[in-house]
């Protein structure tokens, strides 16, 4: 049986709706005001909100606000009497998902209510079936099957298990938000949500709001309350990209945060309890930024609970092909299946990657736009990989080809130890099989 909450001034009307609901099968409960409206809606679990636009003290539009800002998810539907249909459109912008004019038939308003308890009891059990699926592998999402890999993919794993908070450090481009999403994936917080902030590109003023909210008048421009991006992220997961750029002032802010449970918005002079994970990443080090006196130590010791390093991309160059074709796969085209020469494979497995795999996503990505085929080339590479192979000495001495006389005799040796077995012998240098494969095929290796 659905709960529905009636929200009206007028007594006539809150009587009216009461009986006519009530005899439709609906349990209902009403309120005069709409801030006992609130307060009902925040105690109890109801399907649908019907609520008068304007009354003495808060109207429909500021109920709706609150009710959104603390995260209840009924169905909100506002009345309202004739020639005020804009403020309704601006409650359906606002999250609304129906509105009827007074005075109403009765037909009329059962229908809508029916529609509306219908849609939030599908939500819930969407929801509940959500929550019933095996969660997704932590590791799907990470391209990879190299040892420095298994090793991220074992870390991911057991941090996803386990609470407290995550702190991923690597170079830039490594994929530190993709092991923060697996660890949300894989974690009991996987059906909520998961809130991402890179702390580099907010400015330090507008970032302390962003974060912990603010109060209605808290500053130029707040011209109404507004919940913070920790309470958005309630029983889910807060990843915080680049936290070594935040200032010292909002770190301590930050750490009583990680300390209490609790959020205080800016302007406001009481807290708010929020349940949230925090996965944390920087591409600097941060011991030595707190050596310098650039980071709390205390903070370092809240986030650093769980420790996951991304390796780059030039210490797990065997997992290139396996992006490449990844890669491929989401970029190339779609009537014929893209592909590459042992030539430009070989170029790509050859090139450092400052930029790690996002750089080798971005190379794929124009290589796909600029090839005269299907087929990749050497040339359709970008500059820096032609550039790089042409500085390359082909001297005994050259830093490339040691590299790559290096795994040629790794490979043979470890063929020769497992008597030509290429499945023992890949499982033994920690490569798949297509990835052993396409090694041999580059080195000109047979057995």
């Amino acid at each position: 049986m659905a709960r529905v909450l009636v929200i009206d001034d007028d007594p006539g009307v809150r009587e009216s709706m009461s009986r006519m609901l009530s005899l439709a099968g609906y349990r209902v409960r009403v309120a005069e005001t709409g801030e006992e409206g609130f307060q009902l809606a925040r105690e109890g679990a109801f399907d649908v909100i019907l609520s008068d636009m304007r009354m003495p003290g808060w109207s429909g539009i500021d109920i709706l606000r609150r009710l959104r800002e603390v995260r209840v998810d009924a169905s909100f539907i506002i009345m309202t009497g004739f020639g005020t249909v804009e403020s309704a459109v601006e409650a359906m912008k606002l999250g609304a998902v129906d509105f009827v004019q007074k005075p109403f038939f009765r037909d009329e308003l059962l229908m809508r209510v029916r529609s509306a308890a219908e849609r939030r009891q599908l939500a819930r059990q969407v929801d509940l079936l959500q929550r019933h699926l095996p969660p997704a592998a932590a590791s799907d999402s990470l391209i990879g099957d190299s040892a420095p890999m298994k090793k991220v993919k074992e870390l991911i794993a057991r941090a996803a298990a386990a609470p407290g908070a995550v702190l991923i450090t690597g170079e830039t481009g490594t994929g530190k938000e993709l092991a923060a999403r697996a660890i949300h994936a894989g974690s009991a917080r996987a059906a909520g949500p998961f809130v991402a902030v890179n702390c580099a590109a907010i400015t330090e003023s507008l970032l302390e709001a962003e974060l912990f909210g603010h109060a209605r008048g808290a500053f130029t421009g707040a011209a109404g309350p507004r919940a913070g991006l920790i309470e958005h992220a309630g029983g889910g997961t807060l990843f915080l990209d680049e936290i070594g750029t935040m200032s010292n002032a909002l770190q301590a802010k930050l750490l009583r945060t990680l300390e209490s449970g609790e959020v205080r918005r800016v302007g406001e002079n009481e807290s708010r309890i929020v349940d949230v994970r925090f996965v944390t990443a920087t591409n600097v080090d941060l011991q030595a930024a707190i050596a310098a006196g650039a980071f709390r130590e205390d903070l370092y010791y809240r986030i650093n609970v769980h420790r996951v390093h991304m390796p780059p991309l030039r210490e797990r160059a065997g997992d290139i092909p396996l992006l490449v074709d990844y890669f491929l796969a989401r970029y190339g085209p779609r009537s014929e299946g893209a592909s590459y020469s042992d030539a430009a494979l070989t170029r790509l497995t050859a090139y450092h990657y400052p930029g790690n795999v996002r750089q080798l996503e971005h190379i794929i990505q124009r290589a796909v736009a600029v090839a005269r085929n299907a087929r990749i080339e050497p040339d359709d590479l970008a500059e820096e990989l032609t550039a790089a192979a042409h500085s390359s000495p082909a001297a005994e001495g050259g830093v490339a080809a040691a590299r790559e006389r290096a795994e040629r005799e790794m490979i043979v040796a470890t063929l020769a130890k497992n008597r030509g077995e290429i499945s023992a012998a890949a499982r033994e240098l920690q490569v798949s099989r297509t990835t052993m494969w396409r090694l041999m095929k580059k080195h000109g290796i047979e057995v």
